[in-house]
């Protein structure tokens, strides 16, 4: 590993604080007005194999109980399985590109805590929380029928139904926005701070919504 200075060592340390001059978004009509969005965490969004997801279903579905919402611990052996397209590892490596896209630089060591399997059935809400980890993450494994489709016109705000995972930061402030949501589904993967507040609806159908999450810890250069 290449070694540097202290001084070098306290500019990336605080660089990693300072965003991007790049326009988040553009309208382009004249004279061009360009949008910055610098403020606030990054949530990073990827997909998880199609092997990968069947591997942890076939788990999951020896410990849920039908009709009935449960959570639980994955155990390690199930976490390594897979080589290469381990759990761990691709987590890992998410993980990684992450801490890298965000400060700039790789993160010298990923420790994941713990991973574990929350199954929600129709009325299951989790309320808005967050983690004590540094980094924590959500992996889809299977998403519900919504039993109404005009649940997903509504937001959070006015108490929709469907069982997406909504987002916050702070509250209501002008020329500023404090909430997002993302629709479950099967194989996508978010990654983002763990003290990021963040809460899932409950949902009207039928079917399971089935998620895995977990916790990491990482040391930065």
């Amino acid at each position: 590993m290449t070694r540097i200075s202290a001084e070098q060592a306290k500019a990336r340390s605080l660089r990693r604080y300072e965003a991007s001059a790049v326009p988040w978004a553009s309208d382009r009509a004249e004279p061009r007005l360009d949008f910055y969005s610098p403020f606030g965490p990054m949530i990073a969004k990827t997909t998880m194999a199609p092997t990968l997801i069947a591997r942890l279903n076939r788990y999951a579905d020896r410990m849920v109980t039908p009709s009935a919402a449960c959570e639980f611990t994955v155990p390690q052996e199930v976490v390594e399985d897979g080589g290469a397209q381990s759990l761990l590892q691709v987590t890992e490596a998410a993980i990684t590109r992450y801490v890298t896209g965000v400060h700039g630089v790789p993160p010298e060591n990923v420790r994941v805590e713990t991973f574990w399997i929350v199954s929600q059935v129709a009325g299951t809400a989790s309320p808005m929380h967050h983690h004590s980890s540094d980094i924590s993450g959500v992996l889809y494994l299977k998403v519900p029928e919504i039993a109404d489709p005009a649940e997903e016109e509504k937001t959070y705000i006015s108490n929709r139904r469907a069982g997406y995972i909504n987002f916050m930061i702070g509250g209501r402030q002008d020329f500023s926005r404090s909430l997002i949501s993302f629709k479950p589904e099967v194989g996508a993967f978010y990654v983002f701070p763990g003290w990021l507040l963040h809460g899932v609806e409950p949902f009207d159908g039928s079917g399971e919504r089935r998620s895995l999450a977990f916790n990491a810890y990482v040391q930065t250069q």
